[in-house]
């Protein structure tokens, strides 16, 4: 979280990305990690500390939720490790919840367009039925690419969730499940206790950082946005 990325940090740039989206009343920083929290008050950023029992993201949102008071209606779940993750994926995530009042819990989706990802575990797939819903995620490629090997109509989830006040907190209290441990997905906690997710496609090219090569190809991005930036002001003027 605090590796330097072309002059800020990880976690820094994730909180100012997610500030981009410009819906929220506030954004709240996480942490069970002294070093974090300080570091985002000193940058300006709002951080809380939560117990470093918490065993995944969304209980550590959940915890932040129901210790400091946090009444929003709605909450979303943005990883730190997020930070090239666009303003308009936040914003259609949070609509698809509005417009369906059934709908508890929305994450989006995107197409995969590189064969390579579908067999990369990192790279989690979704599978979906025709209204939307999740039928299942996994780290390995789903649904099988058959016998000419297909590549296409292939889905990668986005680590982003937005959850109506009272299920966030009800999913907090929820068991973990055989399936969440076998894939290591913390998602599947909800399907697997029969609770629905719905998803919404968006097109999105946000890099995850899982891995220092994550970081090289964030800074990478950067750089090729800079420069696109700086040439498009010179023709400007």
């Amino acid at each position: 979280m605090l590796r330097d990325i072309l002059g800020k940090s990880l976690i820094r740039r994730s909180y100012e990305n997610a500030c981009r989206a410009k819906l929220f009343d506030e954004v709240i920083v996480a942490t069970d990690d002294s070093r974090i929290y300080d570091h985002v008050v000193e940058f300006g950023g709002r951080a809380v500390m939560s117990s470093s029992e918490c065993r995944s993201g969304t209980d550590r949102v959940a915890e932040v939720v129901r210790v400091y008071g946090v009444e929003a209606d709605i909450v979303v779940n943005i990883q730190g490790d997020e930070p090239c993750l666009q303003p308009e994926v936040i914003r259609k995530l949070v609509e698809t919840l509005q417009a369906n009042e059934s709908a508890v819990i929305t994450t989006p989706v995107a197409r995969i367009d590189e064969g390579r990802d579908i067999f990369d575990p990192s790279v989690v797939k979704c599978v979906f039925d025709s209204t939307g819903k999740a039928l299942y995620f996994s780290r390995s490629p789903i649904p099988f690419p058959g016998k000419n090997d297909e590549t296409t109509g292939y889905f990668r989830h986005l680590g982003v969730y937005c959850f109506r006040r009272e299920f966030l907190l009800k999913v907090a209290e929820l068991a973990e499940t055989p399936l969440q441990k076998r894939e290591d997905l913390e998602q599947l906690k909800v399907l697997e206790s029969g609770y629905p997710i719905h998803v919404c496609i968006v097109e999105d090219s946000a890099i995850g950082v899982d891995t220092v090569e994550d970081l090289k190809r964030v800074e990478e991005r950067l750089c090729l946005e800079n420069t696109s930036l700086s040439q498009g002001v010179s023709s400007l003027r």
